[in-house]
């Protein structure tokens, strides 16, 4: 499992702006909760350091002005255009404590229903939610969907999980369909008419 590490600094003020002055010197406001603390830490964060982060599913190692906090990033809010980022929320891990966390899906391998039977792939979801403990957070999960054939579907609950780890996502929950080729699909549609016509 790779670790980020990534340098902060705490922040006394809060407060827009507080927040458009850090954004002035290439700076993002964030806040750590979390991790047993009564309350949540307020920081400052480089802007360069956020885009390196901002799709990170694993451990975080803060260095918050010399003080370790390992974290996973929880949102990222962004701006109107929704193509900046502006605000950061980090969870604190506790070690041994399960966390919920969003991991990526990478789908390796060409269906048969695709290459041999002429179906058309549809990726209905890219990531999935589990809780796992905090060293066994995976980077991302890969999905073989080279036997899935003209008609089949992948749900969330067929999905290889790291050992430990539970789902928080619904296991019904569809992840990949091979549609029939259309020919086969209008077909089925002509016969059930003529069957109701029947």
């Amino acid at each position: 499992m790779k670790v980020v590490e990534v340098k902060a600094t705490r922040r006394e003020k809060t407060g827009k702006g507080v927040a458009r002055k850090l954004r002035r010197e290439g700076l993002l406001p964030a806040v750590i909760y979390g991790g047993g603390r009564p309350e949540a830490t307020h920081i400052a964060i480089s802007a360069k350091d956020v885009r390196r982060i901002q799709h990170h599913h694993g451990l975080i190692k803060l260095d918050l002005d010399g003080e370790e906090r390992m974290c996973i990033l929880k949102d990222v809010q962004y701006n109107y255009l929704g193509d900046v980022p502006i605000h950061v929320d980090f969870q604190e891990v506790t070690f041994g404590e399960m966390i919920e966390v969003t991991v990526e899906l990478e789908f390796v391998g060409t269906p048969v229903g695709v290459s041999e039977e002429g179906g058309v792939l549809e990726i209905l979801k890219r990531e999935v939610a589990i809780e796992v403990l905090p060293r066994a957070i995976p980077e991302k999960i890969v999905v073989d969907i080279s036997n899935l054939h003209a008609g089949d579907a992948l749900h969330v609950g067929d999905l290889p999980l790291p050992e430990g780890a539970k789902l928080v996502d619904s296991p019904e929950e569809t992840v990949v369909v091979v549609a029939e080729p259309e020919e086969e699909a209008a077909a089925e549609e002509t016969e059930g008419e003529g069957e109701a016509e029947e």
